[in-house]
């Protein structure tokens, strides 16, 4: 019970606050839409009701952070060709049938398509 101690005042942070009811509004999105409307029913709900309930700079920091990392993610993307979900997962995505496949594999299971050294440089 010690690690209550530990996580009790960072559930006192209002963007730790904000952020377990758009996760909790997620959850309940998701029982009746799709995951991706989901997640946006979620957020925009959480928004409005959160600053109806409370402040508008709450929000305000973590609409910044989303999209932080959304900009962090979309430049590695874009200039440095790097799928940081992809890697994250140890996969690589196949160049013919666009399956993901293992990182080390040298030929795609699904299209038998052969992975060139080139290939697997430039997934990363």
């Amino acid at each position: 019970m010690e690690w209550l101690k530990v996580v009790e005042p960072l559930f006192m942070n209002k963007l730790v606050q904000f952020f377990v009811w758009m996760a909790l509004l997620h959850i309940l999105a998701q029982v009746f839409l799709d995951r991706k409307l989901a997640f946006w029913v979620a957020s925009l709900s959480t928004t409005y009701l959160w600053i109806e309930a409370y402040e508008a700079i709450t929000p305000l920091k973590a609409w910044s952070l989303i999209l932080s990392i959304l900009f962090v993610y979309l430049i590695l993307k874009s200039l440095f060709h790097i799928n940081l979900f992809l890697y994250l997962k140890g996969k690589k995505r196949c160049p013919a049938c666009f399956s993901e496949v293992h990182w080390k594999a040298r030929i795609c299971p699904y299209c038998h398509h052969s992975l060139k050294k080139v290939e697997i440089a430039q997934e990363y």
